[in-house]
């Protein structure tokens, strides 16, 4: 039985071992002429989607929080908002690789 313990853990953490590379320092696109417009373009758009998804995700939790005192209805109005809310930035966030392969744009600041 130990054996199977071992190994369910040896599982677990290999799961865990983050075995991928993502940018987590946005940065602002600069305007020195020296990246591709295309490229620059769907920065800003990508920049633009992340500030309305906060403030979306925002909104959602004031709803949330609103509906606490009493307006259960408000509450599960912002439940429901912060579901599509992600989703909505999920979908967008996936389109912009789709939308560089398609473009024919290195993407990722490549």
């Amino acid at each position: 039985m130990d054996t199977f313990l071992h190994a369910s853990d040896l599982v677990n953490t290999a799961a865990m071992a983050p075995s991928f590379n993502w940018n987590n320092q946005p940065e602002l696109p600069s305007f020195n002429n020296s990246t591709n417009p295309v490229q620059q373009i769907i920065n800003w758009g990508q920049g633009i989607i992340v500030v309305i998804g906060i403030i979306g995700i925002l909104f959602a939790a004031g709803k949330m929080a609103i509906g606490k005192f009493g307006r259960s209805d408000l509450a599960a109005d912002g439940v429901g908002g912060l579901v599509w809310t992600i989703m909505g930035i999920s979908l967008m966030l996936v389109a912009i690789p789709v939308i560089t392969t398609l473009a024919g744009v290195g993407g990722g600041g490549q």
